[in-house]
């Protein structure tokens, strides 16, 4: 015999091992206890922020092809192969003999990381609704891609470790039911394979009582009900199981808001945790601010680059000010500052930029933009308050901002705006009528914002495909300024260049 740990022994034989881990859980939980170990300050922020990363790209990766959970496991996990690889919460069946050896200490490895990551946060994103349901969401997404990941075996345990009262069906069990019958009338049953024109059917169904099966498998028809028992499609067993795993969750997020005092206080990762609570829908978007701008903002370009290149969210703030004569409220402000900092104003440029833009409203005077105002545009830039500047939000922190009140322009602007205003806004703005029934549709079919935006971007980019925006307005600006520069590039030496008018 061979040891991987002081306490496991596995068998020498590596086929052996490999049969013996084959009904090993991976990991997989409810997550009801929280974690009982010590790590470094470091250490926990790389786990967060891992686990975090990963989230986010679920969500980007679902978001991108409006996915159902049952279609998760084909469509979406070897897309994210990379970033489970790197968030270091990927955990499979050995199948080397290295593999087979270093399991245990692998799984408790993974264990901890695991743990740790998930209760931090859920202890940043139980504050408020959007967060918690964003949370959720990704939560229930990558526990169905771990369950999935499960042996046969291993499920069968995994349903009977959380008390759901789940047998497998055996033929001869019920006088009047039989696997046939079963096949024949369940929708769910038929497995069509790519090339062939007869569907394979589900060899294995569950029986439970049916309060257990969400209330939509019922109502489409998609289970079978026999004297208050469902027989339930093996393919299934996971929407099953994720509802319970919902309620399990959404439950424990109520106990950590009550809690969550206690742990922002804490001197070792209250700020970071506080940093999540107030970022984290927005915090790991795609760092393309690291990159070099191929086209800077600047007094000069400005009313250039606000039709061509700017996000509708910003734009939208900008032109509203201006047809109202009436000042951005403090929400858009506090959006539209940090934006033209990122997108290349300079501290001169915003000072002199928003005396002018507030001065428009004639009851705001240059000597109360010298004393209300300006101190915001220091602050931006990090030369008052904490010194740290301010850096531009994304896409999901914009969605989940607020309604607006009466005289205020903020937030996403697709999601702000009522059908009505958004077709009126699209047309003034020269947006396609296929382009705009494509907008409306992702709106009222599943609130795509950010797909919205993709589809807004390539109808003013022909021939772009959107790749690289929706994350934030900074990836808009960014992606609009270098598909102008490659068309500037591609086009003959000797075509004048538009000249900037400012108005």
């Amino acid at each position: 015999m061979k040891r991987a740990h002081p306490n496991q022994v596995v068998p020498a034989d590596d086929a052996a091992a490999r049969k013996l881990f084959k009904g090993d859980d991976l990991g997989l939980t409810f997550y009801t206890h929280p974690p009982n170990a010590e790590v470094s300050v470091r250490k926990f922020e790389d786990f967060t922020a891992s686990r975090l990363k990963l989230l986010h790209a679920i969500d980007r990766a679902c978001n991108s092809q409006e996915l159902r959970l049952e279609a998760m496991k084909d469509m979406i996990r070897p897309k994210l192969a990379r970033e489970f690889r790197d968030s270091g919460l990927e955990l499979g069946y050995p199948e080397t003999p290295g593999k087979t050896q270093s399991f245990r200490l692998d799984k408790l490895d993974f264990q901890g990381r695991d743990n740790i990551s998930h209760f931090a946060l859920r202890l940043a994103f139980c504050k408020n609704r959007d967060a918690r349901e964003w949370f959720l969401r990704q939560e229930q997404r990558l526990f169905v891609l771990r369950f999935e990941a499960l042996s046969p075996e291993a499920r069968e345990t995994f349903l009977e470790s959380v008390g759901l009262e789940c047998t497998r069906f055996q033929d001869g069990d019920y006088e009047m039911i039989s696997l046939k019958k079963l096949q024949a009338t369940t929708p769910g049953a038929r497995i069509w394979v790519e090339g062939s024109r007869v569907p394979q059917y589900e060899l294995n169904y569950y029986v439970m009582p049916f309060r257990e099966v969400p209330e939509r498998l019922i109502s489409g028809r998609r289970v079978v009900l026999h004297r208050g028992k469902a027989f339930v499609p093996a393919s299934l067993l996971k929407l099953v199981i994720t509802r319970r795993f919902k309620e399990s969750l959404s439950a424990a997020l109520d106990v950590a808001f009550q809690g969550q005092h206690v742990a922002m206080m804490d001197p070792r990762v209250g700020g970071f945790l506080r940093v999540l609570q107030e970022h984290g829908m927005d915090l790991v978007a795609p760092r393309s601010s690291s990159e070099e701008l191929s086209e800077k903002l600047s007094l000069g370009n400005f009313e250039q680059l606000l039709s061509r290149s700017f996000p509708p969210c910003m734009r939208r703030l900008v032109e509203k000010q201006r047809e109202t004569k009436k000042h951005l409220k403090h929400a858009g402000r506090l959006q539209l500052r940090p934006f033209l900092k990122a997108c290349g104003f300079t501290f001169e440029d915003s000072c002199s930029w928003w005396r002018k833009e507030l001065c428009r409203d004639p009851t705001l005077t240059s000597e109360k933009f010298e004393k209300s105002y300006l101190y915001d545009v220091e602050h931006a830039y990090g030369k008052k308050g904490h010194l740290q500047g301010q850096n531009c939000c994304g896409c999901p922190a914009l969605i989940a901002s607020p309604g607006e009140a009466v005289g205020q322009v903020h937030g996403c602007f697709f999601k702000q705006l009522e059908p009505s205003a958004l077709q009126q806004q699209l047309q003034r703005w020269q947006v396609p009528i296929a382009t705009m029934l494509e907008i409306q549709r992702l709106i009222k079919e599943g609130k795509h914002y950010q797909l919205a935006c993709i589809e807004y971007f390539k109808s003013q980019h022909p021939s772009s495909d959107g790749e690289g925006v929706g994350n934030s307005p900074m990836d808009f600006f960014r992606t609009s300024c270098r598909y102008h520069k490659a068309q500037k590039a591609a086009s003959p030496k000797d075509s004048p260049e538009p000249q900037a008018i400012e108005g």
